[in-house]
């Protein structure tokens, strides 16, 4: 059939379509629709008579760029020419979805376009979502896009589970860095970095601080004649009974091998005195059990203060921790070459 037959066809069926819909023939109207569809695609040489219409639209979807003058023949038609703008709109929004862009904006309505709104809308939310855990939040979680949002949120637990572990860890870690292992006490390098700021502090505010510095007797004996296990449980008690025996604002410190040491800050040579007596006689009053065996432990204390406490005479502008400390080491001193198992002050005037 040619072109010019087709289309008088065509126009002799729509004719008699007009004539049968006129007439309200409810038989003849749907025979006369097949006729036409099965006349339509033999139109225009055998091409189906919406290819110039269709074409364009697989162009947008399939080429990377539209040919020009894609639209054809029914550029002129507005319906027509907004409805490749639409699809042009789209193509460049789903372009910056897939770039990850979420500024586009889509220049179209309707319920699709309505569709990939809301889907923009819930990657920004993702991405504030993520922002916010990035910065430590973990509480985030999201309620959509399904399967996704389930991943997602399991995600989010696991690295919440593994943060807490690392914090617990870490947190672990630095306890033992600072704690003697043994009398679970905090250790030398900790009292030092305790001192030190406490001293400054005294400085500061024109205060004192005290020290108490202890040593086990006859501590190598100990361990040479009940041994080392013996002498580890005789650490332990005397680190359990100087806890008891300070007040809550004291820290007690393993100096190292069977010495120990106590910080009293704000704590004048009148009041740390009680406090070193105290410490020698729970350690005293408390004999070590071991494997069948009991020791009598006891140890010698020297107590000093920093400010020139007890010492109206002394230049304290000069004065530092280190010298407090070794003024605390003499009486302790004097505490063993005297007898043992008593405390000694280092300053006289003080009693």
């Amino acid at each position: 059939m040619s072109s010019g037959s087709g289309k008088e066809s065509l126009l002799a069926s729509l004719d008699k379509l007009k004539a049968a819909v006129g007439n309200g023939d409810c038989e003849e109207v749907p025979a006369i629709m097949q006729q036409i569809l099965a006349e339509c695609p033999s139109i225009a040489d055998g091409k189906s008579i919406l290819e110039p219409i269709i074409k364009p639209f697989y162009d947008l979807m399939q080429l990377e760029q539209p040919p020009e003058g894609f639209m054809g023949a029914f550029s002129e038609d507005k319906k027509y020419a907004k409805l490749c703008e639409d699809f042009i709109n789209l193509r460049a929004f789903l372009l910056s979805l897939a770039n990850g862009d979420l500024s586009q904006k889509l220049q179209m309505k309707g319920y699709l376009a309505g569709v990939l709104k809301a889907f923009q809308a819930n990657l920004k939310h993702m991405i504030w979502q993520t922002k916010m855990i990035a910065e430590g939040d973990f509480s985030r979680r999201v309620h959509f896009l399904g399967e996704f949002s389930t991943s997602f949120n399991s995600m989010v637990e696991q690295l919440n589970q593994a943060r807490k572990k690392l914090q617990e860890s870490e947190k672990r870690f630095r306890s033992l860095a600072v704690t003697d292992a043994l009398s679970s006490l905090p250790n030398r390098r900790h009292f030092f970095q305790l001192a030190k700021a406490e001293f400054s502090r005294a400085k500061r505010y024109n205060t004192v601080l005290s020290i108490i510095m202890l040593d086990i007797d006859y501590f190598k004996a100990i361990n040479d004649t009940y041994g080392h296990a013996t002498g580890d449980m005789v650490i332990r008690v005397v680190a359990e009974q100087m806890r008891k025996a300070i007040r809550e604002s004291d820290t007690p410190c393993r100096y190292g091998g069977e010495e120990f040491i106590v910080l009293l800050p704000q704590t004048e040579l009148a009041e740390a005195e009680p406090v070193a007596r105290r410490i020698k006689d729970y350690i005293q009053n408390q004999n070590v059990h071991f494997d069948g065996k009991e020791v009598q432990v006891t140890a010698s204390l020297g107590v000093s203060c920093s400010g020139g406490a007890g010492r109206p005479d002394a230049d304290t502008q000069g004065e530092t921790l280190d010298d407090v400390l070794k003024r605390a080491d003499k009486a302790l001193y004097v505490a063993k070459e005297s007898g043992r198992n008593r405390v000694v002050i280092a300053d006289p005037e003080i009693g």
